[in-house]
């Protein structure tokens, strides 16, 4: 699979009068999972909508291998990038099946039908999410993880090589969390698609991150691998919190554990 490079150059953009994100830069790593971590309203979720062209820049640029992706014809860079929002919302009453192949839309123009291959690339992507035997249900009477998991396979039919989630484990209890995240770590693992996604828990954000980005007031913070980004000095500037950072016994990635008013803190050897 040929790398696709993203970069973010200069980066403002915002909503109405206010700028979100002001000449933010960031590169990245192609095949590999970065991971987006900050404050709430520090501009996560706009930089991803920046990225997806969903959100028009005031300043500055978003390039897909050199070239602007708002320059980019639609169906072109569906071929290329895909994007999961927050809270994706279903037609009533469509079924899992109909909505995955949704994902095949960008490969299909104006004149073609429906091929072998669709059909191929869906399969996959129910299998890869263990969402085929749900194929037939309505995707209004799944639970949230079900849901969830429906939304990865409609974005794994796009077969994109860049793959942006904005927090795909809200509201999933902790098993389904763990659940897509290794899913998506598969998919990187197996096809080498590069993942961009956005994370409240920054334990989870270093446990699965190649490259780990924090963002603060609508700039990049400090970026890279995880070891360099989640430390106490980090967590205190970028959340304003006071924490101890040791080595997660399961992963050896680095573990973050908040000290409260009321907290009591015991640091593992």
């Amino acid at each position: 699979m040929t790398a696709h490079a993203l970069t973010v150059t200069q980066l403002t953009a915002g909503y109405g009068e206010s700028d979100i994100l002001t000449d933010l830069d960031l590169a990245v790593p192609p095949g590999k999972i970065t991971v987006i971590v900050g404050a709430n309203a520090c501009g996560k979720s706009t930089l991803l909508r920046a990225m997806s062209r969903l959100l028009t820049p005031r300043h500055g640029q978003v390039l897909l291998n050199g070239k602007s992706v708002h320059n980019t014809p639609p169906r072109e860079l569906a071929q290329t990038l895909g994007l999961l929002p927050q809270s994706p919302i279903a037609p009533e009453g469509i079924t899992v099946a109909d909505l995955v192949s949704r994902g095949r839309h960008p490969h299909q123009g104006l004149f073609s039908r429906w091929t072998k291959r669709d059909d191929e690339a869906v399969q996959a992507a129910l299998d890869a999410t263990r969402t085929a035997d749900l194929a037939d249900r309505p995707v209004d009477e799944l639970s949230g993880g079900q849901r969830q998991r429906v939304w990865i396979a409609m974005a794994l039919a796009q077969e994109t090589e860049i793959l942006l989630l904005d927090e795909p484990t809200t509201f999933l209890d902790i098993n389904h969390q763990i659940e897509v995240l290794d899913l998506l770590t598969d998919l990187n693992h197996a096809r080498e698609t590069t993942v961009v996604m956005v994370l409240h828990d920054l334990n989870l954000a270093a446990r699965y991150a190649d490259h780990l980005v924090a963002v603060s007031g609508g700039r990049i913070h400090v970026a890279g691998p995880p070891e360099a980004v989640l430390t106490e000095e980090t967590v205190r500037q970028v959340f304003g919190l006071e924490s101890r950072v040791i080595a997660d016994p399961i992963s050896g990635r680095p573990m973050m554990l908040p000290i409260g008013r009321h907290g009591v803190v015991t640091v593992l050897d």
